[in-house]
């Protein structure tokens, strides 16, 4: 990120609300019959909407990637086909955003965001979100669909029972972690957001695996210490933690020593956690694994990772992050500031290993 795509996105920011309600009265105006489709409840829910595309926009052009805010618009076109909006409607929001961008914010960062919702009105609607993740026939995804079918029958145990048994006949925890519960995992957020899963589903799942991973976890070998020590946590403002608890439970599994903060950890926080303990006997940490799951944390990540550059000696601590957006665009960790990137929980270790005995302590 750059001082001015971040000063471009927080000139955006500061007017999103007002960004969203003038795109509403654009697209009413554009169309009149849209009072019609809708109802009484039509400029709430456009509304929302905006709302979303304006959020996912700043932080799109915060780190100067269109292809974060497309992504982000292609999932919303496929939500909304499936609750039977009309594309041309789906296009028609993009463009009011676009229109209401240029009109109303200063040149530079209106060219800026506006360039972005334009690309995107224009995009193949690539994202087929009708199609399940789990849709597959190797083994591994069979596992994933009955772990996925117990937790949605509220079956914890049999799901558990799927988990345990994979591992006891060979398979490495990350293995399963990558190939049964995160893809599992990705199949309800997709399920939920075609409407095809509840939030009560959603929260179930993912209480449910929270469990079944500290079952994981204590029913897998852990290899002697390394030496070596870890402080993994989700950004603050990222409340999604399963994902960097899984990598934790993997470096610790693996014989490093770590401490894990959990979701949701400010960037003050991690920098006292990571500053020097008052006890001498205490070995300082060897890195720092950050957790970002959507493209809402881009920014929040950015600056942790600058903050805890600009602590004594936090030059020498390497960080590796991971999440759904270094997913989507593999160059995307160093436009954060980050050493190195952990796209896939079977590599995490390896990376986080790599990345440690690269560099002089």
């Amino acid at each position: 990120m750059t001082p001015e795509s971040r000063q471009h996105a927080e000139s955006l920011e500061r007017v999103q609300r007002g960004l969203a309600d003038l795109a509403v009265d654009a697209m009413w105006e554009q169309d009149p019959a849209m009072e019609q489709r809708y109802g009484t409840a039509g400029r709430r829910i456009w509304r929302a909407e905006l709302a979303s595309r304006v959020a996912h926009l700043v932080e799109a052009v915060a780190a100067g990637r269109p292809e974060l805010f497309e992504g982000n618009a292609g999932w919303a076109r496929a939500a909304l086909t499936a609750r039977e909006v009309p594309d041309s409607d789906v296009r028609a929001h993009l463009a009011a955003l676009a229109k209401v961008l240029r009109d109303e914010l200063p040149a530079e960062p209106a060219a800026a965001a506006a360039s972005i919702v334009e690309r995107a009105i224009d995009a193949p609607a690539h994202i087929d979100a009708s199609r399940s993740i789990l849709d597959d026939h190797a083994s591994d995804a069979t596992l994933a669909r009955l772990y996925l079918l117990h937790l949605l029958q509220r079956e914890r145990d049999q799901a558990a029972r799927i988990v345990l048994e994979a591992r006891r006949g060979g398979m490495q925890p990350a293995q399963v972690c990558a190939r049964i519960v995160m893809p599992a995992l990705a199949e309800i957020g997709r399920m939920w957001h075609m409407h095809e899963a509840s939030i009560a589903d959603e929260h179930a799942c993912t209480a449910a695996t929270t469990a079944i991973l500290a079952q994981l976890r204590l029913d897998s070998p852990r290899a002697p210490s390394n030496g070596r020590r870890a402080l993994c946590c989700s950004v603050g403002g990222d409340m999604h933690e399963i994902g960097i608890r899984v990598v934790a439970d993997l470096l610790e599994l693996d014989g490093w020593d770590v401490e894990y903060l959990g979701a949701n950890t400010p960037a003050g926080e991690v920098v006292g956690s990571l500053e020097p303990d008052l006890d001498p006997r205490a070995r300082p940490f060897d890195l720092l694994v950050l957790g970002a799951s959507t493209t809402l944390s881009l920014r929040a990540t950015t600056d942790t990772i600058a903050a805890v550059r600009a602590m004594p000696g936090g030059g020498r601590i390497p960080v590796m992050v991971g999440g759904a957006p270094f997913r989507a665009v593999p160059d995307l960790w160093k436009s954060v500031g980050a050493d190195a990137c952990a796209p896939c929980i079977e590599d995490a270790v390896a990376r986080a290993n790599a990345l440690v005995g690269s560099r002089a302590r």
